[in-house]
């Protein structure tokens, strides 16, 4: 056949066992039977397919960046982040964390370093936390977070 790939002989060899060895139980050395006759097989295969190459060929690899996560701040992160925008004067940063009413409030007080102000935690119930930043002479500045998204929802300051 014209294009055909050429046609590969392989000759197996079987061995069929005719017989098959005995062994006295005298101790004598007994007799074994002859093995039997052997047969040749020959087998012809036909291949179509090219010969084997050694040649490995691999996609390219792409590598993609994660985009950012853009998840939701903790309370006590969203809480923080109000209160250093406070410090900083920063209305427009304290607007990413914090209601307009909450904003206003808090920044109806300047922030003045003398102040003394320390945080004191952050406990949450009910959807909601309330952060606390505590001062000399029993002042607290409270800040209620929404859980979910985090988000400061109001401010107030006792007493």
């Amino acid at each position: 056949m014209a294009g055909a790939a050429p046609l590969r002989k392989a000759v197996v060899g079987v061995a069929l066992l005719a017989g098959l060895a005995s062994c006295s139980s005298g101790g004598d050395g007994g007799s074994r039977a002859a093995p039997g006759p052997t047969t040749a097989i020959e087998a012809t295969t036909t291949s179509s397919a090219p010969p084997a190459s050694s040649t490995t060929v691999s996609a390219p690899t792409t590598v993609t960046a994660r985009p950012p996560t853009t998840a939701s701040p903790s309370p006590e992160a969203a809480a923080r982040s109000l209160y250093d925008a406070w410090t900083r004067g920063d209305r427009a940063a304290a607007g990413r964390v914090a209601e307009p009413a909450a904003v206003t409030t808090l920044f109806g007080r300047t922030w003045q370093a003398g102040d003394g102000w320390a945080f004191s935690e952050c406990t949450g119930a009910a959807g909601s936390s309330i952060c606390t930043w505590s001062r000399a002479g029993s002042q607290q500045v409270l800040m209620r977070v929404g859980n979910a998204p985090a988000s400061v929802t109001e401010v107030r300051f006792q007493p």
